[in-house]
């Protein structure tokens, strides 16, 4: 017997191991950016939920939607961080540095993890992403789209500056 309630409970969550299986298969056979795979999973997996919604809107009232639509983008909220900390994580980086080199000195670690080191991986990977660009030694930033997600970050942190 189907059970619509339980249905609807764990939709989200299904729907986010979908964006997340999405994801990984999108790393593997496109060889896009994977902030890109990232964001084209999420999205065709949010399309698919709205579909689903449209599809039983004669049994959904508005709570049930708003449940749907809220928790799947709170999962692909917790699923985009969880993405985004094993790039750029400096713990990671160490534990990388480390396993590569087994038996580094702490010397040979400062040298390689320097804060110059840091400063080039990081510009070299925001100008392969064609986030940023470089005209007579000056930068820029060349991804129009990376404003919005920059302006939502300092709106947050203008928003929540004063709860600490």
């Amino acid at each position: 017997m189907f059970n619509f309630s339980s249905f609807i409970i764990f939709m989200p969550f299904v729907l986010s191991t979908f964006s997340a299986i999405l994801f990984l298969l999108l790393q593997i056979f496109l060889k896009n950016k994977y902030f890109t795979n990232l964001i084209i999973s999420l999205i065709l997996i949010l399309i698919l939920n709205l579909f689903i919604i449209y599809r039983f809107n004669y049994s959904l009232d508005e709570n049930k939607i708003f449940y749907l639509i809220f928790v799947y983008l709170c999962n692909s909220f917790i699923f985009m961080n969880l993405i985004q900390a094993s790039v750029s994580s400096i713990q990671l980086v160490l534990l990388k540095i480390i396993y590569l080199n087994p038996g580094i000195s702490r010397m040979a670690i400062l040298k390689k993890y320097s804060s110059k080191n840091l400063f080039e991986q990081r510009l070299k990977r925001l100008k392969s992403g064609n986030i940023i660009g470089i005209k007579k030694n000056s930068y820029f930033i060349k991804n129009n789209k990376i404003l919005l997600v920059l302006n939502f970050f300092l709106i947050l942190k203008m928003l929540f500056k004063g709860t600490k």
